[in-house]
This record gives C-alpha cells, structure tokens and sequence, in this order.
C-alpha cells in the first residue's frame, strides 16, 4: 500500500507540475493581433491553400466560400484542392466553381492518403509560405491575413495556429470541446518552452523551402495518421527556436465535434496510434504520463471499493488533476470565448480516467477506420 501511495503521489504530483507549466506557458504567450508591417499590404507573402479532400461534397463548399471571403488580397493567394480518390461529388462541386484563385489536382491510381494529398498539392502551389487545412472546417475573414502577418513579423519556419470545435450541443460533444480547447492551450503553452508536443494539420503553416528541406514526409509514408505532428518534430530537429504559435482569435480554425461515440472512439484512436511511432522523445514521456496518471486514479477508485484505506489517493489524485485541469480549461476559454460547462466538465473528470485508459490499452492492438479506410496498427 505504501509502495501504492509513493507512485500514486509521484506521478501525479509530475503531471499537476506539468500542467501547471503549461497554465504559466499560456498565459506569458502574447496575443498576437493583425499587424500589417511597413511595407504594406501590397508585398505581402504569395501563399499557397492546400485543402485535402476525400468525400467531402458536405463541406467542400462551405471552405471554399469562406476562402474566398478572406480580406487577404485575392492575387495574393491560392486554394489547392486535393482530391483522394473521393466516390461522391467532391471533384464535381469543385469544378463547378468559378474562382479564380482555385485549383484542382487529383491523385493518380498508385497515390492515396492525406500526406500524399498535401505533398501533391505542393508540387502544384506557387506561393511560398504553405497553409493546410481541412475540408471540414470553418474560418473568419482575417484568418489568412493573421497568420501572414505574424510570419512577416516573426519569419519562422513553421506557424501552429489554434484549431477548436463549434456547433457542440449534446454532453459527449461539449466534453470534445472542453477537450480540444485543453489541448491548444497546451500545444500554445509547450511552444513557449520550444518543446513542440501537438499541431494540427487543419491549421498549420510552413515555408514550402523548409518542407523540401527537411525532405517533406520522408520516413513516415507508412504511418497513415500524423502528417502533421511528424514534420512539426523534423522542423523543430531541423531549425530549433524556428516553430512559433499563433495564440490570435482571428486565427482560430473552427470543426465540428464527432456525432457519434463511435465516430470520436475511432477519431481518439487514431490520434493516439501516432504516439507509438515517435520513438522515445520528450512526447513520448509525456503521453506516458498522462496515461499512468488517468490509470492510477483509475486503479485508486477501483482499491477503494475494495478496500477504504485506498481512498485518500483517490481523493488526492483525482483533486490535484481536477484543479490543474479546470485551471487551464478555465485560461484558454476565457481568451478563446468559449463557455465552460462546470458540472459536464465535473462529469468528464471522473469518466476521463476510464477513457485515457481504455484508449491507451486497446489502441496498440486496435484498427480503426477513417474516411472509409480501414488503418491497421503496426
């Protein structure tokens, strides 16, 4: 039982000082608002869109629309759809419009997957500085000049830009709100410390040089999941100090929560299965640790049933986590705007070890399905 409590203490003692880190990290992150620089608008950077598809005749539409709504100067910039291999009208759709910025590139028999898509779609782009992002997705107007102006100020090699949920009504969906919005500020906050831990390919910016100079996806075309983080670490090993985050609610990048359980069950799975294929690495010690503090807690609840003497590090732990927790939700959606649920949030806190740990214990062994592709876990 002592041998019990010591770890019990330790590691989640480590992860309440991590989150706290993260909390400092975010708040000493500057806001970072629309500063058109001297030169003027007029010498802005010439950007390249690349938007990956796979059915997505829902959404195709709605993205486009914003994209053409952005107060950044039209000859400025450029939309690169990328069709994989969609069976629905995504092609179609876009083909139909008469944008003048907008292409189409299509995958050939022997290309498949997101990594393929956005490599493609640079072969095509024109600009100079590439931006990503998902076909699902929604933007305001001055999201494009945002980010153009912060890497015209700053000149970094990569921009991590928040992405968040919207439309969330039911409790499984706020609960992958409240989740999604803990994860950008942590993302926001690991960049102050220049550990980059999480991005998204839904808003991510780099110079298409620095891509061809870290050798764009080179040495992860097997792995279907995680284009995204893993050339945010060959980056960061490439140009240290040259990752910097956009915290800015002109940049934010707006999806929709999963609809289903199932649906965010599969989505959890694969966003996990990538950290088995970083190799060991400062994220790596992380997701273990997340992992060890939800299943201590959990284990705790379990001895307590069993035996009342378990109870004080069930109570203990659980009230470290729940505090640094809602202290950064609390952080983030205050800036963000986002209204926090404190009694769904109270609920999520005590189901969240059950789900940290079940996800972390079938996920090495588990397949999952994304866009009507089964992934198998290697």
């Amino acid at each position: 039982m002592t041998v019990f409590y010591l770890l019990t203490f330790l590691v989640c003692g480590a992860y309440a000082a991590l989150m706290l880190s993260y909390l400092i990290g975010w708040n000493k992150t500057i806001d970072s608002g629309i500063r058109i620089p001297d030169s003027g608008i007029q010498n802005l950077t010439i950007v390249s869109i690349i938007v990956p598809a796979r059915n997505e005749e829902e959404n195709i539409l709605k993205i486009l629309d914003c994209l053409y709504k952005q107060t950044y100067p039209i000859d400025k910039f450029e939309i690169i759809v990328v069709d994989d291999h969609s069976s629905d009208r995504t092609a179609e759709f876009v083909y139909s419009l008469d944008i003048p910025n907008l292409k189409l590139v299509q995958l050939s028999e022997s290309q498949a997957g997101k990594k393929q898509a956005i490599t493609e779609g640079i072969k095509t782009a024109t600009g100079n500085l590439i931006i990503t992002t998902d076909a699902d997705c929604e933007m305001g107007e001055d999201w494009l000049l945002s980010i153009v102006s912060f890497y015209e100020e700053k000149k970094p090699k990569m921009i991590i830009a928040p992405v968040l949920l919207k439309g969330e009504k039911t409790i499984q969906e706020i609960f992958q709100s409240q989740e999604m919005t803990v994860l950008t500020a942590s993302a926001c906050a690991a960049l102050h410390y220049n550990l980059p831990i999480l991005c998204s390919g839904a808003n991510l910016a780099y110079e298409k040089e620095a891509f061809h100079s870290v050798n764009g996806f080179e040495g992860s075309e097997q792995i279907a999941t995680g284009d995204d983080v893993f050339l945010m670490l060959k980056t960061h090993k490439k140009f240290p100090n040259e990752i910097k985050y956009l915290k800015s609610k002109d940049a934010i990048i707006f999806t929709c929560p999963a609809k289903t359980y199932s649906n965010a069950l599969s989505q959890r799975k694969r966003w996990v299965s990538k950290s088995f294929s970083y190799g060991f690495s400062y994220i790596t010690c992380i997701a273990v640790l997340v992992f060890f503090t939800n299943f201590l807690i959990l284990l705790s609840g379990i001895l307590s049933i069993i035996n009342i003497k378990f109870v004080l590090a069930l109570v203990t732990s659980f009230s470290a986590k729940y505090l640094v927790d809602f202290m950064l939700l609390n952080s983030a959606s205050t800036f963000f705007k986002k209204r926090i649920h404190s009694f769904i949030f109270i609920l999520a806190s005590i189901a969240y070890p059950v789900y940290v740990s079940v996800i972390g214990l079938i996920t090495p062994f588990a397949n999952y399905s994304w866009k009507g592709r089964e992934q198998v876990n290697r």
